[in-house]
């Protein structure tokens, strides 16, 4: 299957957005971070809707199922392991302690995940729906969308912002279930999207203007009421923001091939930056340099860990590829 340039840029574009919102502290305006927040995950799960409807799979049920466990659950798997192996150095070393450890490990159980991994077992899961569901009936679309939304709202009420140790543990398998209805609602939206656009997509100016439109509109639902409240914060930006930034990225953003170079290496950068070399930054900064790991000195951590990122998409390219699924 040939590469989309403007997929991949739109993923170039958001797993950088992931990486730099995970380094960077207290330099980029509110407004901005909030709304850069709201769409750098659901995009990925809006394209792969997008990618569903524009390149229907001739795949049965248990040969997409196995296709999508060998590209997100394999690389979990293996990533997981690495990381607890990283994890357990640091604990020996005294950086960790043994809950920190405990914790890790009951999260990568339950497919909360450690770091960025939640990620995988959520675009895998809600995928799996959206396949099976694709071909039924429009009510029971909706009666699924509907069942969603209510879910979603319910661990709102009753889970989010619960700091107490019973409720962290009991939240973190309901957390990745909330994080695969996201990713079912996002791959949905990303399907229809596309198919209510496809009349279009060769209009440059057209969705340029209509990208431009769309990414405001996502700004606007991240930062102002009645949006940015509840429900709204929820379906409005993560969803609009992707739609406006795929049709930006077909007319002109495409071109842009360093955005291009991380769409198609977007795992790699997921998988390690967060657990490894953030951490990594981290240790240098408070323990090698005595500073709190906060202003400009995060944004410059970020731009030096990106040569480092680049060594590692050589190197787990030329020596590890099947840890990210590759053959």
């Amino acid at each position: 299957m040939l590469r989309e340039n403007y997929i991949d840029t739109v993923k170039g574009i958001c797993i950088l957005c992931i990486a730099m919102l995970h380094y960077v502290i207290g330099v980029i305006p509110s407004q901005l971070e909030v709304f850069i927040g709201s769409f750098m995950i659901t995009s990925f799960y809006v394209v792969a809707g997008w990618l569903s409807a524009m390149k229907p799979s001739q795949l049965s049920g248990k040969q997409f199922v196995r296709k999508r466990f060998h590209q997100l659950g394999i690389p979990y798997i293996y990533w997981t392991i690495i990381i607890l192996l990283f994890d357990v150095v640091l604990w020996i070393a005294g950086y960790y302690d043994s809950y920190y450890i405990s914790k890790e490990i009951y999260k990568s159980i339950v497919l909360r995940g450690i770091g960025t991994l939640w990620f995988l077992p959520a675009l895998f899961a809600g995928g799996v729906l959206w396949y099976y569901l694709q071909e039924k009936s429009a009510r029971m679309k909706i009666i699924t969308l509907i069942v969603v939304v209510v879910l979603q709202s319910l661990y709102f009420h009753y889970f989010n912002g619960e700091a107490s140790m019973k409720m962290k543990i009991i939240n973190a398998p309901i957390k990745a279930i909330y994080s695969m209805t996201q990713a079912f609602v996002g791959i949905m939206f990303g399907y229809y999207a596309y198919k209510m656009s496809a009349n279009i997509l060769k209009k440059r100016n057209t969705i340029c203007c209509a990208g431009i439109v769309l990414f405001s509109l996502g700004y606007i639902s991240a930062n102002h009421y009645p949006f940015s409240w509840g429900a709204g914060w929820q379906f409005f930006a993560p969803l609009l923001g992707p739609i406006g930034l795929i049709y930006l990225s077909k007319s002109y953003l495409q071109r842009v091939k360093y955005f291009n170079y991380w769409g198609r290496n977007s795992l790699n950068l997921m998988v390690t930056h967060y657990s490894i070399i953030l951490v990594l930054f981290k240790l240098l900064v408070e323990n090698g340099l005595e500073r709190p790991f906060n202003g400009w000195i995060t944004l410059v951590a970020f731009l030096l860990s990106i040569p480092i990122q680049h060594i590692l998409v050589f190197v787990v390219d030329k020596y590890a590829k099947f840890t990210l699924g590759k053959k």
